[in-house]
């Protein structure tokens, strides 16, 4: 009766175990295939640019420029960053929230004096909603500051 007990409990552990592998698996393999966020730095014209993303998604075309009117081209290298893997290597950024629990997620970051938080559904930059079907590049300019005016 006893040695029964225990090959009872030692087959529904082993199962038990087993199915936590296959979920974790599962949850693995289809969080990979969500894709990440990408930001590129470069330039249009002559300004400073910033290409927010959604790679590794051929379906999903989640894609808006953010062009830097009072920056020069030049003030960062060109270079692409996976966020929030990435963000550390991107000089001046700052992470400010994280959740990719499942991907792509959502980054929230500090760049150049301006807050970026992206979501699939949309990219809210300084606190204004834009849209990702929209493809007209997003003009920045400098915040200032209002209080030392006074």
């Amino acid at each position: 009766m006893k040695n029964q007990i225990v090959k009872n409990v030692l087959l529904y552990l082993g199962g038990g175990i087993l199915c936590v592998v296959l979920l974790f698996w599962s949850l693995e393999s289809f969080n990979v295939a969500q894709g990440h966020w990408e930001a590129e730095i470069g330039q249009a014209e002559q300004q400073l640019a910033l290409t927010l993303r959604l790679a590794g998604r051929e379906d999903w075309s989640l894609r808006r420029q953010v062009v830097f009117s009072d920056k020069e081209a030049g003030v960062h290298p060109a270079g692409t960053f996976s966020l929030p893997e990435q963000a550390e290597q991107m000089r001046g950024n700052k992470v400010t929230f994280e959740d990719t629990t499942i991907l792509p997620g959502r980054v929230k970051f500090e760049w150049e004096g301006h807050q970026f938080d992206l979501m699939p559904d949309r990219l809210t930059v300084d606190g204004k909603h834009y849209n990702w079907k929209n493809q007209e590049p997003i003009a920045l300019v400098k915040k200032t500051d209002l209080a030392g005016l006074r």
